[in-house]
């Protein structure tokens, strides 16, 4: 069954249109009927026709985040599909009647055959195909920083963790240490100790203090605990075994003792030793907790300065290093899980650009993600920077698998990708590419197997307006 011309008739696309483009279209086009729910194409397949919905509507879904989701209705008097003059290839998503429909279906071996009968026709085409790709970019843009920002939060979920079960976890031994200590001391106050014995303990506590930031081999420290070991238990010193460790990690040693004893009476040196090691063990736990909490607060300020949430978006002089430490930072927990080290070759004299640093970091986030992707376990990931007449030169260089000669050059096109269904939109190197073509700059690759390298090439002067 065909359509007739009054039929396209009534649809704004064919309004003031040749009657002899509506009878070709009702000849040579196909008219299909949908229930809801059916599928008019499906992702992957060769993009062979074009569609217009006469009734009903139709709704294109693209798998994000693992998930399928609306993301363009097609309804009456509308296009979708191959269009005329596009480059697509194939349907990079579902489309699915969303309610009982009919639309006229044109195959693109037909296309030149139609324009000729009407260049108004091509026109209109022209400007839904311009609308439908600013429309595709804005998505894939979208997707490209929702797919990244997941992965991103991930690792970044995982280092606040760290830190935040650090926090947890001393505050509470903390506060038993806290209560059992000073229930001690309670008890030593009661005695009447003399002026000399306080004076030896906190002779001991600055010694201890003084040599806190002392590190000792696996040798050294096995040697010390033993010498403690054996000094406490000649003296029946009560739970020497608890005080060994206390005292090592701190940087005392027997002498110490030693010195300590000939001030305190042999009756309070059992007590006066378990003060200096309550002591330690409370202010070990409070730098712990500072400690923990300077990484959560360095974290978070890594993430604003990655994010630029603050600023706007217009190119200001921005710092390559910064941006390069902190998009590094947001990949902390990626880089450990594969015990990937990185090696820094930053120019000491490198100028700051004209840029947008959130772009920027963008771009940075892609080619790190991928090479951590291509890299395995105990790999090297080398950042390199200089400047020249030319610019500034940023080079990301991986010891991964490589990217093979035969699909290098498609590495910067939409959708491609290496990666398995879900794991990669294939829109990262694409969209890396724009940004720093928005900066007047150039991307580059050159890879061999073991050897992967991103140059990024950007002006030293501010862009023209």
């Amino acid at each position: 069954m065909k359509f007739t011309p009054d039929e396209l008739r009534s649809l704004t696309l064919f309004n003031d249109l040749p009657e002899k483009l509506l009878e070709w279209l009702c000849t040579h086009g196909n008219r299909i009927e949908l229930a809801i729910q059916d599928r008019m194409f499906t992702r992957g397949h060769s993009a062979d026709y074009m569609f217009v919905v006469v009734e009903g509507t139709i709704h294109r879904y693209h798998e994000i985040g693992g998930q399928w989701l609306v993301v363009a209705t097609t309804t009456r008097g509308q296009v979708t599909g191959m269009l005329p003059y596009s480059r697509m290839t194939h349907y990079p998503g579902h489309s699915v009647a969303a309610a009982p429909s009919v639309v006229l279906r044109i195959d693109k071996q037909k296309f030149n055959e139609m324009l000729a009968i009407s260049h108004e026709f091509g026109q209109r085409l022209v400007t839904e195909m311009s609308n439908r790709v600013r429309a595709d970019v804005r998505l894939e843009q979208q997707q490209e920083k929702m797919a990244s920002l997941g992965r991103l939060s991930a690792g970044l979920a995982h280092e606040l963790n760290n830190p935040a079960a650090a926090i947890r976890s001393t505050s509470a031994s903390l506060a038993k240490k806290l209560v059992a200590h000073t229930a001690f001391i309670r008890g030593l106050a009661r005695i009447d100790l003399k002026e000399e014995v306080i004076d030896a303990i906190e002779n001991l506590l600055s010694v201890a203090s003084e040599r806190n930031s002392i590190e000792l081999t696996s040798l050294q420290r096995s040697e010390r605990e033993e010498e403690l070991s054996n000094w406490l238990e000649e003296r029946s010193i009560p739970e020497a075994w608890a005080l060994v460790g206390i005292f090592a990690q701190a940087g005392l040693n027997a002498g110490d003792l030693e010195q300590t004893e000939k001030s305190i009476p042999g009756i309070f040196l059992g007590n006066a030793l378990a003060w200096v090691a309550g002591d330690i063990e409370i202010d070990r736990m409070v730098d712990e907790i500072k400690m923990s909490a300077a990484r959560v607060s360095e974290l978070v300020s890594s993430i604003k300065s990655y994010s630029h949430m603050d600023q706007s978006i217009e190119h200001k002089p921005t710092d390559v290093h910064e941006g390069l430490d902190n998009t590094l930072k947001m990949f902390g927990h990626k880089l450990n899980q594969k015990n990937i080290q990185i090696s820094r070759k930053y120019s000491p004299d490198l100028p700051a650009i004209p840029g947008n640093a959130g772009e920027l970091n963008q771009v940075w986030t892609c080619i790190i993600d991928n090479a951590i992707d291509a890299m395995g376990d105990g790999g090297i990931l080398s950042i390199e920077t200089n400047s020249s007449d030319l610019g500034v030169d940023i080079k990301i260089i991986d010891d991964g698998t490589g990217i093979p000669e035969d699909i290098r050059h498609a590495i910067f096109d939409p959708f491609f990708t290496t990666k398995g269904v879900g794991q990669g939109t294939g829109l990262g190197l694409d969209i890396a590419r724009r940004i720093v073509r928005t900066h007047q700059g150039q991307i580059e690759v050159r890879s061999r197997p073991g050897r992967t390298e991103m140059l990024v090439r950007l002006p030293t002067t501010p862009r023209e307006i």
